[in-house]
């Protein structure tokens, strides 16, 4: 009896129904599916497969909704190119509008700020502005109305030199337990100009300290952050093919890391192509709209550092009017920019597009995800 039940049980464990597997395998984060493509010969097309994509496609749009669990979705808009607004947007059309009143130490009537990244870190955003000499960044927390003001670097005051910070990036250091803002730095004087740096500032310890690597600095200026990383989109301008990548900056291990785009259509232009990152449903997205053929692709990434971990995800066709995008909301949506300056949204479960109204002729700005923390900024640096 008990070699029939060995025997039964082995031959049910080496046999899993094609359906099952498929089933089973479209849950798996992409990252693990890309991996798996290894396992077998049948796998390794698995994504050239249009009912098993299907399949990722709804797995991709549901399974991660967890991460926008008690999340708002923001505008942050630049009005009139002078002045900085926020907005709390809610609705099935994001018809629910309600102005955040946010701190004001820089020391302006108006002042023109914009936030690092693309969602608020642990409940925390950090406020750039540029107009002011000694007061450029600010970590503020809307739940609590709490706001602590970054100290300058001290290569602020290396006399004789200009200094000027570019490149900003915010995020959250596990490790640690520290909140961590970086900083591209470019120090120059009448005859002397020295390469651009890298500074990175540490909450618990309140103060800053250089980074000793050799780095690229021609890539995108806002950048996403997502489970301790900082990411940035950049490009050769003369040659967007060869030269385009992801730059990723890692707030535990302190190390930049590139990672080559996904290989493209030779019949693509690419003087044609507007591309953007975001964080798309929990995972690192990047978003290339073909404006010559009227299309955009949606690329998640899988592993930092490996080309090959890429996955085509959504070829989204007959969009004509989009530019780049902006943001992303909780179930899929994407927000773009529109050829003509309007601000629009379209919904990857229902494959609907729709406009949003927004003050002025021209939307300038970014959507940002926000989740509601009480502990006070005063309390982490401590």
């Amino acid at each position: 009896m008990e070699k029939y039940v060995a025997a039964r049980n082995k031959k049910v464990s080496s046999y899993i129904h094609a359906d099952l597997c498929l089933s089973i395998l479209s849950n798996l984060s992409l990252k693990s599916l890309k991996r798996f493509e290894c396992v077998c010969k049948s796998w390794i097309h698995l994504l050239e497969n249009p009912n098993f994509k299907s399949l990722v496609h709804k797995s991709f749009l549901s399974n991660n909704r967890c991460y926008y669990d008690d999340s708002s979705i923001l505008i942050h808009q630049d009005i009139n190119n002078n002045q900085s607004v926020m907005y709390s947007i809610s609705g099935e059309r994001f018809e629910n509008r309600t102005k955040l009143d946010w701190p004001n130490p820089f020391q302006e009537d108006d002042p023109k700020f914009y936030i690092s990244g693309s969602n608020s870190i642990k409940g925390i955003f950090c406020l750039i502005n540029y107009s002011q000499p000694d007061i450029r960044v600010v970590l503020w927390n809307p739940t609590t109305g709490e706001f602590k003001v970054v100290p300058t670097s001290p290569n602020e005051f290396v006399p004789d030199m200009d200094f000027d910070a570019a490149q900003y990036g915010f995020g959250y250091d596990s490790f640690s337990d520290d909140y961590k803002v970086i900083q591209c730095v470019l120090m120059s004087s009448e005859d002397l100009s020295l390469d651009p740096f890298w500074e990175i500032y540490s909450l618990k310890s309140n103060s800053w300290k250089q980074l000793e690597f050799d780095i690229p600095i021609n890539y995108q200026e806002n950048g996403v952050s997502l489970e301790g990383v900082f990411y940035w989109y950049g490009e050769n301008e003369e040659n967007k093919d060869d030269e385009a990548y992801i730059f990723s900056f890692d707030l535990n291990s302190e190390i930049f890391v590139t990672t080559p785009l996904p290989l493209t259509d030779d019949n693509f232009d690419f003087h044609y192509v507007c591309r953007g990152l975001v964080v798309l449903n929990g995972s690192i997205a990047l978003i290339s709209n073909y404006t010559n053929i009227n299309n955009f692709h949606v690329a998640i990434l899988g592993e930092i550092g490996m080309k090959e971990s890429w996955v085509k995800l959504f070829i989204v066709p007959c969009l004509p009017c989009i530019k780049y995008p902006i943001g992303t909301g909780k179930n899929g949506d994407i927000f773009f920019m529109t050829q003509d300056g309007k601000l629009v949204y379209y919904d990857l479960s229902t494959q609907i597009m729709e406009e949003l109204s927004f003050q002025g002729n021209r939307f300038m700005g970014k959507i940002i995800t926000y989740k509601r923390i009480l502990l006070p900024i005063r309390e982490l640096d401590e």
